[in-house]
C-alpha cells in the first residue's frame, strides 16, 4: 500500500513569491547534489558501541572536505566553526529582530543492512510505495536530502537576489552520540537567540510538533564464567540478563501525556563476555531506553531502574545514567508555525499533516532554551530502520520550496 502519493504540487503564479521560487529552484542541481552526497559514507558502524564522535575522521572528511567547499561555492562565506567539527552558516544583515535556526545531521544511524549503501541512485518509486522516482542510498532521508536542500536553497536565494534583513543560521550538526552536546555547542556560538527552529528530518513531509525524551540507562551485570559442562559452577550472565528484562516489565506509570503518549523502559542493546566455545559468559552489558515525558528527571528515571534491579543475587549489578535527550513540545498557535504552514500550502495546495513523533531528536535541546522547534522534511519511504533508505524526489524539491518561502517570508 502506498504510504502517501505524489507531491501534489500546485501550479504557481509566477508573480507570487511561490511562483518565483518554483521558477528559480534548480532541480537538476538539487538531485545531482543529493546523489553526490549520498555516495560519501557517514554511517555509524554496526556494533554494541552505537555512538560516533562529531570529530570522527569520517565526519570530519564529510563536513570539511565535502560540505564546506560546496557551501563556499554557493556564496556562503560567513561560516562559524562551533568546535569539534560543528559548522554554522550565518546569512542576513540582522537588521530585523527576526532569527531562524535550521539544523540537519550528518551521521547516518539507520538502514544499516541495505545493499549497495553508498551507491546512491535514482530508482522507480513503486517498489517503495511512491509514485515517481526516488533516490536510494544510506543516509539519503536522514541527512543527505536535507543538505542537498540546504545547498539548493542557498543557490536560489543568491539567484533571486532578495536581501535577508533578519538572521538565518543553518547548521551542519554532527550529533551521533544521542545527546544534545552538539546543538548546545552550536547555540553557545550564535550571536543572537533564534525565534524559531526547524530540524530537517525524514518526517514524510509532515511537521512534528513534539516528541518524548530519552535517557539511556547502562547496566553492567557480573556473574561468574564457567564451562558449559559445569553450569552450576558459575553464574550465567545470560540468565541474569533475562532477570533484568523481567524486572523491567514490573515498571508501570499511571499517567500519560495527552499528546506524546507514555513512558517505557526497554533493553535495546545486549553484549555478553566472554563469547567462547562451550563457555557460559560471566558478564552482560545492557542498555535500556527509558523514554521521558515533559517534567521527567533523567536522574530520577535512572534511580527508578536501579531500584527495580536491586537484589539480583548471585549477580553484582551496577546501573549508571548514560546519554540523554530531552522532550520537546511546541504551541500549535505559534505564528512561525503558521507561516511554515502557509509556505507548505503554497507548495502543495493544502496544509502539512502535523503529528507528535515517537522518536527523540535535538528539538529537545532548542526547546529547553525556549526556542519553539519543529521537525520537518522529506524521507521515510524505505524499509526503516535497517533496510533500504529512499526519499521521493518530488518531496525533496518541495522541502526546498517550503523552506525557501519560510526564509523569505520571515527574514527578507
Amino acid at each position: 500500500m502506498a504510504r502517501h502519493g505524489s507531491g501534489g504540487r500546485v501550479a504557481a503564479d509566477p508573480e507570487t513569491l511561490a511562483g518565483r521560487i518554483d521558477a528559480t529552484l534548480d532541480r537538476g542541481f538539487l538531485l545531482d547534489t543529493l546523489l553526490d552526497l549520498g555516495r560519501v559514507p557517514t554511517d555509524v558502524p554496526v556494533g554494541f558501541d552505537t555512538l560516533i564522535d562529531p570529530d570522527d575522521p569520517k565526519l570530519v572528511h564529510y563536513v570539511q572536505e565535502v560540505m564546506r567547499p560546496r557551501l563556499i561555492a554557493e556564496g556562503a562565506d560567513d561560516l562559524i566553526d562551533a568546535g569539534r567539527n560543528e559548522l554554522v552558516l550565518r546569512l542576513g544583515s540582522g537588521e530585523r529582530e527576526r532569527c531562524l535556526l535550521i539544523q540537519n545531521y550528518t551521521p547516518a544511524q539507520h538502514h544499516n543492512l541495505m545493499q549497495r549503501p553508498f551507491d546512491a541512485r535514482v530508482a522507480d518509486g513503486a517498489a517503495y510505495g511512491r509514485e515517481g522516482p526516488v533516490a536510494v542510498g544510506q543516509g539519503v532521508s536522514q541527512n543527505k536530502a536535507h543538505q542537498a536542500v540546504m545547498l539548493a536553497v542557498l543557490r536560489l536565494l543568491r539567484e533571486l537576489g532578495t536581501p535577508l534583513r533578519g538572521q538565518l543560521y543553518w547548521t551542519v550538526n554532527n550529533e551521533g552520540r544521542s545527546s544534545h552536546d552538539c546543538t548546545n555547542a552550536i547555540l553557545e556560538r550564535l550571536d543572537r537567540r533564534p525565534n524559531f527552529a526547524v530540524l530537517q528530518l525524514n518526517q514524510r513531509m509532515g511537521i512534528s510538533l513534539g516528541n518524548r525524551g530519552r535517557v539511556d540507562v547502562d547496566v553492567r551485570l557480573r556473574g561468574r564464567t564457567t564451562h558449559s559442562s559445569t553450569p552450576d559452577a558459575g553464574a550465567n550472565a545470560i540468565e541474569g540478563a533475562a532477570l533484568v528484562v523481567e524486572r523491567l516489565r514490573t515498571l508501570s506509570w499511571q499517567d500519560r501525556h495527552e499528546l506524546l503518549g507514555g513512558r517505557h523502559a526497554h533493553v535495546y542493546k545486549l553484549e555478553l563476555d566472554p563469547v567462547a566455545p562451550h563457555t557460559i559468559p560471566g558478564l552482560a552489558r545492557l542498555t535500556i531506553d527509558r523514554r521521558l515525558l515533559p517534567g521527567d528527571d533523567p536522574d530520577a528515571a535512572t534511580e527508578e531502574i536501579r531500584d527495580a534491579l536491586a537484589g539480583l543475587g548471585p549477580f553484582d549489578v551496577t546501573v549508571e545514567r548514560g546519554v540523554t535527550m530531552l522532550p520537546s513540545l511546541i504551541d500549535p498557535a505559534d505564528p512561525w508555525l503558521a507561516s511554515m504552514q502557509q509556505a507548505f500550502i503554497a507548495a502543495r495546495g493544502r496544509a502539512a499533516p502535523v503529528f507528535y513523533s515517537p522518536g527523540c531528536f535535538d528539538a529537545g535541546a532548542t526547546s529547553a532554551r525556549g526556542i519553539p522547534t519543529v521537525s520537518f522534511g522529506a524521507g521515510g519511504d524505505g524499509d526503516w530502520p535497517t533496510g533500504d533508505d529512499a526519499v521521493a524526489i518530488v518531496d525533496v524539491e518541495d522541502e526546498a520550496r517550503v523552506l525557501a518561502q519560510l526564509i523569505l517570508t520571515e527574514l527578507a
